[in-house]
This record gives C-alpha cells, structure tokens and sequence, in this order.
C-alpha cells in the first residue's frame, strides 16, 4: 500500500519536529516609556521553489516525505548527483535516495536533525557559508560521519539546497556498513517493496510480529516460574502475584524485545513520528503500575485483617482507585505532551476544574480524610462500644462518607466522619480492664470501730476476689457530705467485657451489703434530722414529757 495521503502530515510533524526558529527582541516605544518585546521573526523568503529547496529544511522535510511515501525518484530530486565517483554514478539517483532512507532509518532519529530554516543556511557554525551540516552518523566501528547540506546552482541563477555531492558519494559504503544480515534481506524480498503501515514497512512489522509470538511464552513462562515462589502463601495473593508476573510484566518485557529489534531494523521518518508518542509503552507501564498498587493493596489488607483491622483494610481500596487515577491522569499528560498537545493549557483547564470539583465535593472529602484518620489511627472498629457525646452504642459499620452506631434503645445513628475524627469520642471497648468505684453513703450515728471495720473487711473481701486487680486498690473514707458519711471503693476488675463487668459489679456489691450489716452499720437515706432543744420541743412535738 502506498501512502501518497500521508505525505502532508508526515510533512507538518516533521516540520515541528526540527525545533523553533529564534525568537528576537524589540524596543517599542510607548506614552509610558520604551517595552522590549520578545517576536519570532519569520525567516527570509527563499527562492521559489517546486520542491521546497529554498532552505535546508525544506530540502530534507521534501526528501524525507518522499521516502515516507516510497517516492524514491521524486526523493533522488534532494540529492546532489553531480561529479560523483564510479561506483556511486551507476547506482542511479533513485537507488542511492533509497539507501540514503536505509542508512538514516537505522542510524539517526529525527532529534537528532538541527537544520536551520534561513534561506542563507546556518551562519556562525565554521562551515562554509555555502554549506550546512545535515547529521552526524555514528559508524558500527564508533567514527563519527557528518553529512551535509549544500547550496548550489539550480540552472536558472537560483540557489537551492541539496545534500551534498561529497555526502552522496558515501552512501554506498554506509549503506554496506548499515545493511541488514542475509536473513533479513531474505525476508524483506518475501514483502512488495512500497508496502507499509504507519511508515513501517510490511516486511519490519513481520519481523516484529513474529518476535512478540515467539518471546510471549518465554516470558509467561518466566512469570510462571516467578509466581511459584509465592504458592505456599495466601491462595488469594498468590492468585493476584501470578496475574501480574503473567500480565503486564510479561507484556513489558515483549515490548522491550520488539523495541530493541526495531531501533536495530530502523524506522523512517514518519514510524518515528509514531513511535514518539510512546502509545504501547505508556500503556504497558500505566498496567504494570496499576499491578503493582493491586499487590500492595492486597498485601496491607491482608496484613491489616490479621491485625483485627478490617475498617483499615476497607480503605485501601479507594486509596488504591486514587493512586491509579493520579497515574492515569499523569500518563495522559505524558501521552499527549508527546504527539505535540500543548499540556500547558491543559492543565490550566484541569487546575480550573479541579478548584471546582474540590469546592462542590469539599464535605465529602472531609468525610474521607476523617475516615483515613479513623482507619490510621484506629480509634474505632466494628464492634466497639463507644460514646460520642450524648450518643452511646456500638459501632456497626465505618464507611467512607459516615460511622453507624446502635445505641442502647436500639435506634441506628449515622455520624459524618469529619466530626468523629477531629471531635472527643469515648471508647469503652478499648479499655484494658474496667474500673470497679462504688461510693458507700452510711449514717452518721456510725460509730468509728463500725467504719474501721466494714473498711478493712471490704479491702480484704477485693484482695481476695479473683476477678479483681491487686492494684489499684484503695477503699477511703474520703468525705462528710450533709446526710452521710461518705466512703468510697477504687479497683479495677480483671475485664473487658461489659456484660460480664455488671456480673462481677453485682457480685461484690452484695458482699459489701453483706460485710455493712455484719458491722452493724446502715446505708444513709437521703433527708434531713431536726434536734429540738429546750421548752420550745412541747410546741412541735406532742406527749414531750418535760424532764423533772
């Protein structure tokens, strides 16, 4: 297939791929004083020209359009035939531009063209002012080959750029020096000579096909030998480790391979404008990453539900949809940067949106950075009994937006994770034991052997117990309130589950009701006591017998 229709394309890229012109500065003068402005001038006419010969580079851009379509006596055009030796001479323009193609195909790449577009040429580089280096080509023995551009006479007193006679004359030993071994050669005659795709000739793209075929199952192989290693482990991980040896990894290793076969057969002008997007390889690492944040992922999760935290381990999986958008987003940006978008502007508009979004979604990413705190820090899990405020119950689930809690009258309460994690939340479940401090109000009419005793009878009845802890371990009278005598009870009991902490609670309190009435003592009501004294006792109360 001929690809004529590509030619104007191949052109423009090419164009841009060969660098900008200078730019230069201007005084303007201005009410306000003189402005330096920095304009690109645009470079002197050349000579009119049907092939665009006029500059340097507009002669190499024609020649290697030309080759890109596999025009090779339109490309002979752009070559200096004159005074040629013998052997160069009775090659023919046609043959010596096709293997002109060859040799910068597998030699040279496009960045490494620097011609100048000035109708003069390139001025100032210790050339000759009719002559412009082309490209330096580095030999298979490491000498260096440069190749040049000259301007010379077109017939009708024009000048017109061409590659150089003394360049012409080397190419049939470079491209001896540059050709393919025999079994390529023998290949590449199994193929039409204009056939291609993408600028690629048919015969590259059967070599490069047959490689991928061939050197897939070596590296599915290797990855499969890899991934045994980790068989012992986790069914699950291990399911997860062998995707990725056997996926993207393997797709990385055949691209690599290809790539080495291509910059070893050449690309021309055009398959290197393609290639330098990078499309495959973009795409073949963006997988390989994204394998690489579903390993990781599941390895914490894993790790995390071993540690009894399955809430932390809930969230790496949109920490992990993160992470991938951030490298999905980074790797389009690469991608486009590479066919020539001006990324600049693109990322203006996404720094624009992107304040938007983060306006409309500012309370749940609150929410979400308040459920990372929770999850981090593991102040909360399923299951805890806990107290938030007024609220108090048991955690049944830790979302992403909000925390739910079953409070005791079984009512379900959904509290927004911004609040939970920057606000006081009390955690009963997270206590290591649970504190045992009864306070005993007992009359005043109680006598100190009575308090003596009922206080070194409970201490003795808590150091005995089995289900409470030797210290801290205080029983005080600690005060006089108005109506009783007060004395209060500190331990801790060897528990941390509530239900059973009621059970201990009302075992020992019955003891302590036990141990008050052995003592003769009585629990103190609430109230007050009048005493009377004196004539004035008659008055309030009756059959008061006044003392004789």
């Amino acid at each position: 297939m001929k690809l004529d229709r590509i030619t104007p394309v191949a052109l423009l890229l090419l164009v841009a791929a060969f660098g900008p012109l200078p730019a230069q500065a201007q005084d303007v003068v201005t009410e306000s004083g003189t402005v330096t402005v920095t304009t690109t001038p645009a470079p002197p006419p050349g000579p009119q020209d049907a092939l665009n010969r006029g500059t340097p580079r507009g002669s190499i851009v024609g020649y290697l359009a030309a080759c890109s379509a596999f025009d090779f006596e339109k490309a002979a055009e752009f070559l200096d035939l004159r005074n040629l030796p013998e052997e160069a001479r009775e090659l023919g323009g046609k043959e010596l531009a096709r293997q002109l193609n060859h040799v910068l195909s597998r030699s040279v790449w496009l960045d490494d063209y620097n011609v100048s577009d000035d109708p003069e040429g390139n001025k100032g580089d210790g050339l000759p002012e009719y002559r412009d280096e082309l490209v330096v080509i580095r030999r298979l023995h490491g000498e260096e080959e440069p190749l040049w551009l000259q301007h010379i006479p077109r017939g009708d007193g024009e000048k017109i750029w061409k590659v150089s006679n003394r360049s012409v004359a080397l190419i049939p030993q470079l491209y001896e020096e540059f050709s393919y071994p025999q079994i390529i050669e023998k290949i590449r005659g199994w193929f039409p000579e204009e056939a291609s795709l993408l600028g690629l000739e048919i015969f590259k793209w059967f070599i490069l096909i047959l490689v991928a075929l061939l050197s897939w199952p070596v590296f599915y192989l290797l990855g499969r030998l890899l991934s045994i290693l980790f068989r012992n482990r986790d069914k699950e991980m291990y399911s997860v480790i062998r995707q990725a040896l056997t996926g993207p990894f393997v797709a990385l290793g055949v691209l690599l391979l290809t790539g080495a076969f291509l910059d070893e057969l050449g690309a021309g002008a055009y398959a290197q404008q393609i290639m330098k997007s990078r499309t495959l390889s973009t795409l073949v690492v963006v997988w390989a990453l994204w394998s690489i944040i579903n390993l990781y992922k599941k390895h914490k999760q894993d790790k995390l539900d071993r540690l009894g935290r399955p809430g932390a381990a809930k969230l790496m999986r949109p920490m992990a949809a993160f992470l991938k958008i951030v490298i999905l987003v980074f790797a389009s940006l690469f991608w486009l940067n590479n066919i020539g978008v001006n990324i600049t502007t693109v990322l203006a508009g996404l720094g624009v949106g992107g304040l938007a979004i983060a306006l409309a979604l500012q309370k749940p990413i609150e929410d979400l950075m308040g459920a990372f705190t929770i999850f981090s820090q593991a102040t909360l899990r399923v299951g805890d009994f806990c107290r938030y405020g007024e609220i108090t119950g048991v955690v049944e689930d830790i979302g992403l937006r909000t925390t739910r809690l079953r409070t005791l009258t079984n009512t379900l309460v959904s509290i927004p994770n911004s609040r939970i994690a920057y606000m006081e939340v009390e955690n009963f479940t997270a206590r290591e034991k649970i504190r045992f401090w009864p306070t005993l109000r007992l009359r005043y009419d109680t006598t100190p052997e009575q308090l003596h005793t009922v206080m070194d009878d409970i201490l003795q009845m808590l150091e005995q117990h089995p289900r409470v802890h030797d210290e801290p371990l205080r029983v005080r009278l600690t005060d006089f309130d108005e109506d009783a005598i007060l004395v209060k009870v500190h331990s801790f009991l060897k528990t941390i589950d509530f239900p059973e902490s009621l059970e201990i609670g009302e075992e020992l309190n019955f003891r302590i009701l036990e141990i008050i009435h052995s003592a003769g003592a009585r629990f103190a009501l609430p109230g007050k006591s009048i005493y009377l004294e004196g004539d004035e006792a008659s008055a309030f109360i009756p059959n008061v017998q006044k003392p004789a």
